[in-house]
């Protein structure tokens, strides 16, 4: 069985209305984010080989791309219909259900689930992680990343005097409705609050500006593989923070 039957749950207008305005206006493949995107896809994907793997958001596939290749069975949970769309244009046989993650359950516990770039734009993540270990075996793994507030570039930020601190709401922040902010030791306690377990974490990838101007720049794959070493070298400095979290074995 490749994953739960594709179905449609209805949102609220405002929920929708969101979602549905990020994925008219932000295509991964076309920003930054799909540069960070494959880099996560290179840390995750092969800690889910051979799997049956839930991806928790998937934007424009970026990542999904790689998991349908190195997982056995990948069902993806996407809140907005414009890029669950766009999945299933790009994927066809792929397996979706269009839901917010509180409103989704499958018929059965998978091994992992992929939660890359997805928890600070939920209100209540601790909840939805809670909700997620639901969706996994004991013993299986949460795979997450987030954007580290430590980054290099929101420290350039603050040197510039653009902003006050490194945790200050950023205007691309506002635009893609994320309300939450993490460093390294609020991750791991929001993953423990949700009573996992953090197997493994670290820190990728360092990007010295922020989002708006690295779009403007032509990087070599050269520089960007060295930019996602100096990340994991430099980790309190590093734009990306990964966590494996682990569900209870009983």
């Amino acid at each position: 069985m490749n994953g739960p039957p594709d179905e449609e749950f209805a949102l609220s207008s405002e929920q929708n209305a969101v979602l549905e305005e990020i994925a008219r206006t932000h295509d991964t493949h076309r920003d930054f984010d799909g540069v960070l995107a494959r880099y996560t896809a290179e840390i995750i994907s092969p800690r889910v080989q051979g799997l049956r793997v839930i991806e928790a958001g998937c934007s424009t596939g970026v990542i999904t791309e790689r998991l349908l290749v190195d997982a056995s069975a990948v069902h993806i949970v996407e809140g907005s219909s414009g890029y669950a769309e766009a999945v299933r244009r790009r994927f066809q046989s792929v397996s979706l259900t269009c839901s917010l993650f509180h409103d989704f359950q499958p018929q059965e516990r998978f091994d992992a689930v992929v939660a890359a770039g997805v928890l600070h734009h939920l209100e209540d993540p601790v909840g939805e992680l809670t909700h997620m270990a639901g969706w996994v075996k004991p013993g299986g793994a949460i795979h997450i990343t987030v954007p580290n507030m430590t980054s290099l570039h929101r420290r350039l930020g603050v040197a510039m005097h653009v902003t006050g601190s490194v945790y200050d709401t950023s205007d691309r922040n506002v635009r893609f409705a994320q309300p939450g902010r993490y460093d390294a030791a609020k991750l791991r306690c929001d993953v423990e609050a949700a009573g996992l377990v953090a197997a493994d974490s670290f820190a990728f990838f360092l990007k010295p500006f922020p989002h708006d101007v690295m779009n403007g720049i032509e990087f070599s794959e050269e520089v960007l593989r060295g930019l996602f070493r100096l990340g994991i070298e430099f980790p309190d400095l590093a734009c990306q923070l990964y966590i494996e979290a682990r569900t209870q074995n009983q």
